[in-house]
């Protein structure tokens, strides 16, 4: 159906309506194309609309009918396009009366939406006091800006993906996160390491907790380490480490096939320094050689300073892997002289 009699139809109120998503369709022969809908859509009111997904479109009167809503709890923007851009502040000030939403998605299309200048940091934040889950999808200084200006007790899920093949400045995240009652907690870690992005994953027994995924265009270990250092001790906070491998074939990441150089990457310590209190450490199959032999070259007081609270060690792969069963002897051996005891074992998953 073509936008025009899309919106055309839609130009009357429907006063009973609850949910809508609208949505423009992309194939491989026809490119996404950005639609606009009218200020007059819905007839500019939709008084118990409680749920709304745009995907690929623009909608200048958004606020207008949201906030006609006065039970509004879920808004979805995905695939913004660079023409419907709303600056930090202007989407701050429309979500401020949303006192009921619970869930809140942006997500946008374009390198290029991304604020001109930073703004200095508001002297007071805008509080939305019922949002629960926050994802975000686009560059780093548009939610740099934005996380400035909000204060949100109830969130307990913030999910951010950045478009960009640096590594971003997100280092004013951890005094967001501060404010965040349910966020300040994090007792396990997942760690993904693909060639084309890098993502680490924070929660809690109780709450789904902090997911971020960075594109990168090099090798993703120092991509990692160099977000480790954006996250300050929030890492210093985790329990229970697991690191997982996602290559684009069973071949590129492998010792047999050519990799002997970088098991002597130090990156390798450095993924794991800042986990300083993590009792139990899970290492997917292809990373163990690697882990394995970082932890073997470990000598003096390194010994116990790299994982110094560490009790289980778990190889994905364990018993069918010689390197690792021979190499990691050595760290288990000085650990257990230390008195740093080390469990190593199978990871079965």
């Amino acid at each position: 159906m073509e936008v025009e009699q899309f919106t055309a139809m839609m130009d009357e109120p429907f006063p009973i309506l609850t949910d809508l998503c609208v949505h423009t369709f992309e194939t491989d022969r026809n490119p996404p194309v950005t639609a606009e809908l009218p200020d007059s859509f819905l007839g500019g009111s939709a008084p118990r609309l409680q749920s709304f997904v745009l995907q690929g479109v623009v909608f200048p009167a958004l606020p207008n009918l949201v906030l006609s809503a006065s039970h509004f709890q879920y808004l979805h923007l995905h695939g913004i396009p660079h023409a419907g851009y709303i600056p930090p502040e202007a989407m701050v000030t429309f979500l401020l009366p949303l006192h009921k939403l619970k869930r809140f998605t942006i997500e946008f299309s374009s390198p290029e939406s991304r604020p001109v200048q930073m703004s200095p940091p508001p002297l007071t934040h805008a509080l939305l006091p019922s949002l629960t889950a926050f994802e975000f999808n686009g560059a780093s200084e548009y939610l740099v800006d934005f996380i400035a200006r909000i204060d949100t007790p109830m969130l307990d899920s913030f999910q951010m993906t950045f478009f960009s093949d640096v590594i971003p400045n997100i280092s004013q995240l951890h005094k967001f996160i501060g404010r965040a009652d349910r966020l300040k907690t994090f007792i396990q870690a997942e760690v993904y390491l693909r060639p084309w992005e890098v993502q680490v994953i924070f929660s809690s027994s109780a709450n789904p907790g902090l997911d971020i995924t960075c594109e990168v265009s090099d090798w993703s270990l120092s991509s990692m380490t160099r977000l480790y250092e954006q996250l300050l001790t929030i890492p210093s906070q985790v329990e229970q480490l697991e690191l997982y491998e996602e290559a684009w074939n069973e071949l590129d990441f492998s010792v047999e096939e050519g990799w002997h150089d970088d098991l002597e990457d130090p990156l390798w310590l450095q993924l794991l320094d800042p986990f300083v209190s993590a009792k139990s450490l899970y290492v997917s199959k292809r990373l163990g050689p690697f882990v394995a032999f970082a932890l073997e070259k470990l000598s003096g007081e390194r010994v116990t300073e790299v994982l110094p609270t560490l009790d289980n060690l778990y190889f994905e792969g364990f018993e069918s892997s010689e390197f690792v069963q021979k190499t990691i002897k050595s760290f288990v051996s000085i650990r257990q002289l230390s008195g740093y005891p080390v469990i190593v074992g199978r990871w079965k998953r």
